[in-house]
């Protein structure tokens, strides 16, 4: 398991070790036919090292879960920015008090200046969240709300924002493609990596993703923009990725797949998204990676 930190890291505090496997693109390289997806994706799943080993329970860690975004409102309080190397992180678990910050570590010195736009007690209370809400509910132009006006600011003095853009062409740019991107889920829904054509389980991570803390809370991490448009639009459920685990999570899983649902003021709810997997007992084991499975590249096996 792991404790807090940037990255994955056992309680000793040394660097969990990754065994050097050649990527996908040297394989392809090497290759005289091109990879199919399926076989892509099983050797995704041999490749990565999660830390899962010490659960009967292990979640997949490439699951994409349905989540209703209204459960998406705490921030997570790992060191920020969390969303850095978002593959890495994939099928980590951790001790220690992360969960329960108001206040994460800022980590590089060049989103100190921008942390506060993004953050705030909940997800819906952060200045970035009310700044859409204005544009997209009441008609503001982008220019006018907070968000976007301190953006301007910032690259008046050449400072990084939005996206660490520096510039005032750059950041109405972004602005119109947001406007795009909210027309987008408006008229045709909200879709999934995969769904849009993109065949590699490793696009988990390019999902909303959260963390889970301690008593099941989903702890937002990265997909902002997309996790503030499906808010606003009131949609019931969008798909999201899985980074870390606190480590007495892990242990409720286990305990909710030994036991049946748990009770107390502090259980979780029969229907949090990540103890769906838990209800069908055939799926109480490792997923074994075979390269003849189907496109996530993986069969039950216990």
């Amino acid at each position: 398991m792991s404790t807090d930190g940037d990255s994955p890291t056992t309680e000793t505090g040394l660097t969990r070790a990754h065994v050097r496997r050649p990527s996908i693109a040297d394989l392809s390289n090497r290759l005289p036919v091109p990879i199919p997806p399926t076989v892509k994706n099983a050797y995704h799943r041999l490749a990565l090292e999660d830390e899962f080993d010490t659960y009967d329970h292990p979640p997949d860690p490439f699951a994409v879960r349905q989540v209703d975004p209204a459960r998406v409102e705490s921030f997570t309080g790992r060191a920020y920015p969390p969303y850095h190397e978002k593959s890495a992180q994939l099928g980590t678990v951790r001790g220690g008090d992360w969960d329960r910050r108001a206040e994460a570590p800022i980590t590089d010195p060049d989103y100190r200046e921008r942390y506060d736009l993004y953050r705030a007690d909940g997800f819906t209370e952060s200045t970035f969240f009310r700044s859409l809400q204005a544009h997209f509910d009441d008609g503001v132009d982008w220019e006018d709300t907070p968000f976007v006006a301190r953006c301007l600011t910032l690259a008046e003095r050449g400072e990084p924002s939005w996206r660490s853009l520096t510039s005032s062409d750059a950041i109405l740019e972004r602005c119109a493609k947001i406007d795009a991107l909210y027309e987008q889920i408006r008229s045709s829904g909200y879709h999934s990596q995969q769904a849009l054509g993109e065949p590699s389980i490793q696009r988990v991570t390019d999902e909303v993703v959260v963390d889970i803390a301690r008593d099941g809370q989903l702890l937002f991490v990265n997909g902002r923009h997309r996790l503030a448009i499906s808010k606003l639009l009131g949609l019931e459920s969008i798909p999201v990725g899985v980074l870390v685990r606190h480590v007495e999570w892990m242990e409720t899983r286990d305990a909710y797949a030994r036991d049946g649902p748990l009770t107390g003021a502090d259980a979780p709810p029969c229907d949090h998204p990540d103890l769906c997997d838990l209800e069908d007992s055939s799926r109480h084991s490792r997923w074994l990676p075979l390269p003849n499975t189907d496109s996530n590249g993986y069969i039950p096996f216990r």
